[in-house]
């Protein structure tokens, strides 16, 4: 695998090194989040963990929403310390730790469901998932949404991606094997591809003139115009035709 300079720019290192006013970092936002607490059988006193879980904004309205009991833990210490102002500013009891995602910090079958949102194509996927499935309870449920390449995509995209945001999605069908692999049964998987490019467009929107401007401007003075043109063909590619995106849900026999 390709290792990519953590400090270079890409559209991850913009997300993390700038706030952004942004709070939900993934195609279709709150409403991605529902569809897999809702395909995930979430309820009531469900204990849930949320694997890389960002801003927290996710885990918060999972709490606020169907009332159930949530974990996160994420990589960065920043997005950790963020998700605990969030969730104390709130007051909901959400529990938010940092750790590995391909060593978690939890016993075998601590939780009734585990979620990742549009994250393991970031990570080591096998080991990943192995570990969502390790702390779930037999009977409960693994979920996530992600990134996919269409079966046209060029290897030179892929490789391209790789070296921009250090990201390695799977084809729909190898998200299915790597979830069967992982030990899950009874796997759905939804395309949600038109997410990403109404997406685009309404952070853009939300942005305005005078951010968008304010962003190019944090880019020029952090990584300069090579930067800019850099950040600028990882979204071609995210919008391009070769990209989809897709929900896939598992239960733990």
């Amino acid at each position: 695998m390709i290792d990519p300079d953590k400090s270079g720019p890409s559209l991850e290192n913009l997300v993390e090194s700038f706030d952004l006013g942004e709070e939900v970092l993934h195609p279709g936002g709150l409403d991605t989040t529902r569809q897999l607490a809702e395909l995930c059988h979430v309820g009531k006193d469900s204990r849930v963990l949320d694997v890389a879980s960002d801003t927290g904004e996710p885990l918060c309205f999972l709490v606020e929403t169907f009332h159930c009991q949530a974990v996160g833990v994420d990589g960065s210490k920043e997005m950790v310390r963020r998700a605990q102002k969030k969730a104390q500013e709130r007051h909901l009891a959400v529990e938010i730790q940092q750790g590995d995602a391909h060593h978690l910090p939890f016993d075998a079958g601590s939780f009734d469901i585990a979620i990742s949102e549009c994250t393991l194509c970031l990570l080591d996927k096998e080991p990943a998932l192995e570990e969502m499935v390790r702390v779930v309870k037999p009977g409960g449920y693994v979920g996530f949404h992600d990134l996919y390449w269409k079966g046209n995509a060029p290897e030179q995209l892929k490789r391209r991606l790789a070296e921009i945001e250090a990201e390695y999605p799977e084809t729909l069908e190898g998200w299915k094997r790597l979830a069967v692999g992982a030990g899950l049964a009874d796997v759905v998987a939804v395309d949600n591809s038109s997410l990403i490019p109404q997406w685009t467009k309404d952070f853009k929107k939300r942005l305005g003139i005078l951010g968008q401007l304010w962003t190019i401007c944090k880019i020029l003075n952090r990584w300069g115009f090579r930067g800019l043109w850099t950040i600028q063909e990882s979204e071609r590619i995210f919008r391009s035709e070769h990209m989809g995106y897709c929900l896939l849900v598992g239960k733990k026999p």
